[in-house]
């Protein structure tokens, strides 16, 4: 069965499968995961999407970070690419080009306005009125709750989004330095279910 909001995002609801692997593939069993919304040729969960805002023990929590990247491979794959100080690169090229600052800045909007879609209208007046600096974190940070132009953080998140919404420009070059290969070669989330 199929999910989705206005920004056409969709995603598939977590199996008990799905739920096995994700708690192998994070480490941990994962809180407020709305679905799977990008998986792997051999059916496994690559990027999650995550509830925005939780309610746990009558505490309120905001959860910024929309799109999660899962897949070990990928995970892999992208902490050798930052292990080269490409955030380094992007976050000096970011600050030396109105054009990627500008461009990046949208992306950050887009990313704020599909996550805050995702908030009931009833909850988010209720956060507003009750808690308006968690709120102003839906509202205005970006990829991965990055606010302003505070840089790129971390390439998981950028490619996370890549992959789910197609507009990141970030997100694009970490793909394109992976080929477009988004599939590790063995299968190795399968070994989780044996």
């Amino acid at each position: 069965m199929k999910s989705s909001t206005r920004k056409k995002l969709a995603w598939d609801e977590v199996t008990e499968q799905d739920s096995k692997i994700l708690c192998t593939q994070m480490g941990k069993a994962p809180k407020g995961v709305l679905g799977i919304a990008c998986r792997c040729k051999y059916g496994y969960p690559q990027v999650i999407v995550n509830r925005p805002v939780r309610v746990e023990e009558e505490e309120v929590n905001v959860f910024p970070t929309l799109f999660w990247l899962t897949c070990p491979y990928l995970k892999t794959e992208v902490s050798r690419l930052e292990s080269t100080g490409l955030i380094g690169e992007y976050q000096e090229e970011l600050e030396n080009s109105p054009e990627l600052a500008e461009e990046m800045e949208r992306v950050h909007k887009g990313y704020a306005q599909v996550r805050l879609g995702l908030v009931p209208t009833k909850v988010q007046g209720k956060l507003k009125d009750v808690y308006p600096a968690l709120y102003k974190v839906l509202e205005e940070t970006g990829v991965g709750g990055i606010r302003g132009n505070e840089g790129i953080k971390c390439l998981h998140t950028h490619l996370a989004d890549y992959l789910i919404r197609k507009d990141n420009v970030i997100g694009q070059r970490v793909y394109d330095l992976l080929n477009g290969e988004m599939n590790c070669d063995s299968a190795n989330c399968a070994k989780e279910l044996e």
